[in-house]
């Protein structure tokens, strides 16, 4: 067990393609609410805290996924760990109907994130452990197929209900329905033992492994990162919608199309900072996410009069922050990849439960516009705890791969 982490194992590259194909089904679930939200406000009798709250709902079921996934995939085989995640996403989403109450939608969504929580977490910590040190960029490819996918899922909503009537509940089916492809694919791709299991296989000696540097208060400072950012995109995808309608006065077309460039936006970020020469960090994105804490304050006060160009620069700022410090979580626990991942995606589905509710609240007392550039003050604490990061990993003598953790 002297190989590099960094170093790929046989099989990753239908690991890469199934982690793709997950995170597009991923994406998609993530702005069904947002790109439902006017049937979902007529047909439920909704108010923006109503609204808020099933975006918290599904970050809740998120949070529960992701942190009860890190430490029992750091003991237990991961393929039927994945399928069985899929299969509660499967049974979550296809079983809503006209009939659903309020009530009834607030647990399939705890169900839906919960699922789909857990088979994210499953996928990251495969990718950190085969990757080490390359991990945070492998991880930027492989979570732009969920900006991808968030990105098109309401302009393609948009586009099919120009030709033909898709209720609220009938797009929830068939994002569901597209995780049986998942399922079927799982089979034919191996996936890594957990540490623990091939520990106790391995012959070989303890002197042979890489030293590996814990550090929890960095892991703490990514977990704030984290909870910063996945609130932040929470309440964005949910509330940027009915801004545009029923504040700026414009068009659904337009809505849809505001919605869908912030998550354009991050597909190109993210993108953007994966090809960059320059080594990925959390000093990289502290410096790109200050830009967004700008955009979004200017956003809210109206002194950005396009919607559409406010939302793709925002995205775009935005774009490496969650898989970066996903990678850098397990880095700065390389002993527990596993736990560390669950952690910080964790952490970050609580902010997603958090700031949304907040985020509503202070819609129904003040306004929509108040709301969203409250955004920009957690923008400004995400930028604070990634500096941190910076500042404890680049001090570390070595990460999992034997690379110091800069940029």
């Amino acid at each position: 067990m002297s190989a590099d982490l960094s170093t790929p194992s046989p099989g990753g590259a239908a690991r890469s393609a199934l982690g793709v194909a997950s995170f597009l089904a991923f994406g998609s679930l993530l702005v069904l609410y947002g790109a439902n939200s006017s049937q979902l406000i007529t047909s439920l009798s909704l108010d923006y805290a109503d609204l808020g709250l099933l975006g918290s709902m599904l970050s809740l079921g998120l949070g529960i996924g992701i942190v009860l996934a890190g430490p029992i995939i750091d003991r237990f085989p991961r393929k039927p760990l994945y399928v069985g995640a899929c299969l509660a996403v499967i049974a979550a989403a296809t079983t809503l109907d006209a009939s659903t109450s309020y009530q009834r939608l607030l647990i399939h969504t705890i169900a839906i994130g919960f699922g789909a929580g857990f088979y994210e977490t499953v996928l990251n910590a495969l990718i950190v452990e085969e990757y080490g040190s390359s991990a945070p960029r492998r991880l930027l490819f492989i979570h732009a197929a969920a900006t991808a996918a968030a990105s098109a899922t309401p302009l393609l909503l948009a586009f099919a209900r120009g030709y033909v009537e898709i209720t609220w509940f009938e797009a929830f089916r068939y994002a569901g329905l597209g995780h049986l492809l998942l399922v079927a694919g799982a089979f034919f791709v191996h996936m890594k033992d957990a540490p623990r299991l091939a520990a106790t296989s391995s012959e070989s000696s303890p002197d042979d492994e890489p030293k590996r540097f814990d550090d929890r208060l960095a892991l703490a400072a990514v977990c704030l990162v984290t909870f910063a950012y996945v609130g932040v995109e929470s309440a964005i995808s949910l509330f940027v919608v009915d801004h545009t309608t029923s504040e700026l006065g414009l068009s659904a077309e337009r809505a849809a199309r505001t919605i869908s460039a912030f998550w354009g936006g991050l597909l190109v970020g993210r993108l953007a900072v994966g090809l960059s020469p320059r080594p990925i960090g959390a000093g990289t994105t502290a410096a790109l996410a200050s830009v967004s804490a700008v955009l979004m304050l200017f956003f809210g006060l109206g002194w950005i009069g396009i919607p559409e160009l406010a939302m793709t620069a925002v995205g775009f700022f935005l774009g490496g922050v969650f898989p970066i410090m996903i990678g850098l979580a397990g880095i700065a626990m390389p002993t527990a990849a596993g736990t560390a991942v669950g952690l910080a995606g964790g952490l970050g589905s609580l902010g997603g439960f958090i700031i949304p509710w907040l985020t509503g609240r202070l819609a129904n007392d003040e306004s929509l516009a108040v709301a969203l550039t409250s955004l920009s003050l957690w923008l400004m604490v995400l930028v604070i705890a990634a500096a941190i990061v910076r500042k404890r990993l680049a001090t570390r003598p070595t990460d999992p791969g034997g690379t110091p953790v800069t940029g």
